[in-house]
């Protein structure tokens, strides 16, 4: 393994942080893994700064008095021989002869030679598994992100990154990998960018959110409500109709709209709104499933791809509340074991979960992601603002991949995940992603792999 360069003690090394001198002046960048022998076992290191130092330069004032006095400075070729690097690491674990990963107790010796940490120590210390999800490979290492399957899903993912800096491509990588993995994928699809899935030979079944057969009756009021935009005595109509409806259609919710506003004594106009309103949905196809892509259930299968086409045209209220609904349906039935666990995928979720805003998409999306862990369900977001998502659902993404943005308040909510790394977002080139949270040990760059397409 070729050597970085020698532990140094200019600042006496400590089982926290230590330096070395770089063998070789560019070789080693901020965020690189490196590794040092030390006694009883290797200490797994990560460089936090590099420092430029030139002797002939090291004092202030040097090219100021030259000028002054006319003086000349050394060569370049001299200035250049004598430059070193010095790099400043933090100590992460050591792995002890028999494999085990322990805190480090010891500072490793000055004089001691640094090595690249080798894959296999990569991947004990970042929590890497063999045969999963692919993302890409660690940026400047070339070792693959290979995340736990099971960890993304269970515990969610969040994907943040300004305009353009490929958060829909990051997601269709990982729809292609759980599909891979044999887990069912259910995509929201607000801009037609999924299909490629069905060109890269996948299973997909497509399908517009108008399609699904979702009964009135069976649905949470508050979504029909909110689908056709009603007040809130409508409202307080709507609901008391359905607690007295004999029936699940939604000519049965219409008379009791009916037979219920007569016995609470609500004004004719309010019966006439919520009837209207009622009768549009049918007319919209709303809540309908006219178009025969069949109920829930029948959206998830194993190893298969299952596209909602979202961006219909629809009033907003209208498509969220019919994203919500099918949400809810999906992991009620995952609830009751009537389908698999399954990851559910939802492009440009500001518009389904704003955090300033109570809608009804926004209440079921959270309770998939507060339960989903204990069904097997995984919810996966990708958003351009970290400030317009709703923080609840935010904070139960285990998992964050963040791609360049420079937002100062996008930024400033995810200082308590990143810490230090922060910095790095601002400047990140297109594709590249810092990923932190529960599916790694400590936050890595990936360049995130292309599409199999």
């Amino acid at each position: 393994m070729e050597k970085l360069g020698v532990v140094i003690s200019r600042n006496p090394p400590t089982e926290l942080a230590f330096e070395f001198e770089v063998t070789e002046p560019g070789s080693v960048a901020t965020g690189d893994f490196i590794e040092v022998p030390v006694e009883g076992g290797t200490l797994l290191a990560r460089v936090v700064s590099v420092q430029a130092i030139n002797a002939a330069l090291s004092e202030v004032g040097v090219v100021s008095e030259a000028s002054e006095y006319g003086l000349r400075l050394p060569a370049s070729t001299l200035l250049a021989a004598s430059e070193v690097q010095v790099a400043r690491a933090r100590a992460l674990e050591v792995v002890t002869a028999s494999g085990e990963l322990v805190p480090p107790m010891l500072p490793p010796s000055p004089g001691t030679p640094v090595y690249p940490a080798s894959r296999d120590y990569l991947m004990r210390l970042l929590g890497l598994r063999e045969g999963g999800v692919r993302l890409g490979e660690l940026w400047r290492v070339g070792v693959e992100a290979l995340l736990d399957a099971d960890t993304l899903v269970r515990h969610h993912v969040a994907v943040v990154g300004a305009t353009g800096s490929g958060k829909s491509h990051t997601l269709g990588v990982l729809a292609e990998e759980l599909l891979d993995h044999g887990y069912p994928v259910v995509v929201v699809d607000v801009h037609g960018e999924y299909g490629f899935l069905e060109g890269e030979g996948y299973r997909v079944r497509r399908a517009r959110i108008t399609e699904v057969l979702l009964k009135p009756g069976l649905l949470s009021p508050d979504a029909v409500a909110e689908a056709t935009e009603m007040t809130e005595v409508q409202r307080d109509l709507l609901h008391l109709a359905y607690e007295e409806s004999d029936g699940v259609e939604l000519s049965d919710i219409i008379s009791s709209v009916e037979s219920t506003a007569e016995r609470y004594g609500f004004r004719r106009e309010t019966v006439i709104g919520v009837v209207r309103r009622l009768r549009t949905l049918k007319a919209m196809g709303i809540f309908t499933g006219g178009g025969g892509a069949g109920p829930p259930e029948e959206l998830v299968e194993e190893g298969r791809a299952t596209i909602l086409d979202a961006g219909l045209g629809l009033p907003d209220r209208a498509t969220g509340a019919l994203v919500g609904s099918i949400a809810w349906a999906l992991f009620e039935l995952r609830r009751t074991n009537d389908v698999p666990g399954f990851a559910l995928i939802v492009d440009e979720a500001q518009r389904f979960l704003p955090q300033d805003e109570d809608v009804f998409s926004k209440r079921a999306l959270r309770v998939m992601a507060r339960e989903g862990r204990k069904f097997g369900v995984g919810l996966m977001v990708a958003s351009q603002r970290v400030v317009g998502l709703d923080k609840d659902v935010l904070s139960q993404c285990g998992t964050k991949i963040v791609l360049r943005m420079d937002s100062a308040t996008d930024l400033a909510m995810l200082k308590p995940l990143l810490g230090s790394s922060l910095r790095l977002v601002p400047h990140l080139p297109r594709g590249i992603a810092l990923v932190a949270g529960v599916a790694v040990r400590y936050p890595v760059l990936v360049k995130v792999r292309p599409r199999k397409g």
